[in-house]
């Protein structure tokens, strides 16, 4: 037998119960200090998650307002130059950048492409057409373009540049019906806009143009 090893049979009952309380309090004390690491735990996330998302509130409302400063600002310049060069601009984006080139700014707002319910009757007119063709070569490889690019992503709407690509293909066809529903497809187009955006460019010191990060994943 090894030193300090316990032989259980030469135990007397009063040793073997004192024994038993020994290890059943040893157990609770190691219960109770693993259940008070936990706590210690929940406490240090609860209390870092507070504080971080404090600071994350708080460059949150001063990244909106830097960002509305900087809508502001250029408001007042894109009527300036609509008013100098005697212009109205209607785009979804404006750049600026220094007479040397080395700072520029992108910004404007991007967009979703979204159709009225009116669309389904502009596919349905092209279908129709479609189904018009003679099927030879060159019919079967015309169908297959073009329904192609009527095929719906997946919020169900059509890309406004497949549509380009379908009036091209209209006109070359000379097919009234097939116009017409190209027609009525692009008069069903009602783009949304998804948010605003600013793009900074700034030239480093080998005159190569580097992206000023202005979100956190880019950081």
């Amino acid at each position: 037998m090894k030193p300090n090893e316990i032989n259980l049979d030469n135990l007397t009952p009063e040793q073997m119960a004192q024994l038993k309380q020994r290890i059943d309090a040893k157990e609770k004390a190691n219960k109770a200090r693993i259940q008070a690491d936990r706590e210690a735990y929940s406490e240090l996330v609860d209390e870092t998650v507070r504080s971080m998302v404090e600071r994350l509130q708080k460059l949150s409302k001063e990244m909106a307002a830097v960002k509305a400063g900087v809508f502001a600002a250029f408001d007042s310049i894109i009527q300036t130059k609509e008013e100098l060069f005697k212009v109205k601009i209607n785009r979804k984006s404006d750049t600026f950048s220094t007479r040397d080139g080395q700072m520029t700014i992108s910004l404007g707002y991007r967009t979703l492409d979204a159709y009225d319910n009116t669309v389904d009757a502009g596919i349905a007119k092209v279908k129709e057409y479609l189904a018009t063709l003679a099927k030879d070569d060159n019919s079967a490889a015309l169908v297959e373009t073009v329904m192609s690019l009527l095929v719906k992503n997946r919020k169900g709407e059509l890309k406004a540049s497949r549509v380009l690509e379908l009036q091209k293909l209209a006109e070359k066809s000379g097919d009234p019906d097939f116009m017409e529903g190209i027609s009525i497809i692009k008069d069903a187009y009602k783009p949304a806009k998804s948010g605003q955006f600013i793009t900074v460019t700034i030239k480093n010191d080998e005159g190569k143009d580097e992206n000023l990060p202005l979100s956190i994943g880019a950081m």
